[in-house]
């Protein structure tokens, strides 16, 4: 059997009832490692197909990193002592 073509799909969640589908199709030259082209065509699917997600979970990641930021600086802030208001101004 003499292979011409590469079909490559690929269904990936989302997680949110969601689906990401891609597909590669690559035709085989004459001389080609059809065992090579296939391989090539499934690992640019698997890397193409997970790019944009990888993307929004770094973002993601640096947005709640900041949000952790400033919970922290909120929580040193009320943890340290206030100074009590006794009703007397500080200066005249």
């Amino acid at each position: 059997m003499e292979i011409k073509s590469i079909t490559y799909e690929r269904v990936l969640s989302l997680g949110n009832y969601e689906n990401k589908k891609l597909s590669l199709f690559a035709e085989v030259e004459e001389g080609d490692d059809v065992e090579e082209s296939i391989s090539r065509v499934m690992e640019t699917v698997e890397r193409k197909i997970r790019e944009e997600i990888c993307d929004q979970y770094e973002a993601n990641i640096r947005r709640l990193k900041q949000e952790l930021r400033e919970l922290q600086q909120q929580v040193t802030a009320a943890k340290s002592p206030q100074p009590e208001d006794n009703g007397i101004p500080d200066s005249f």
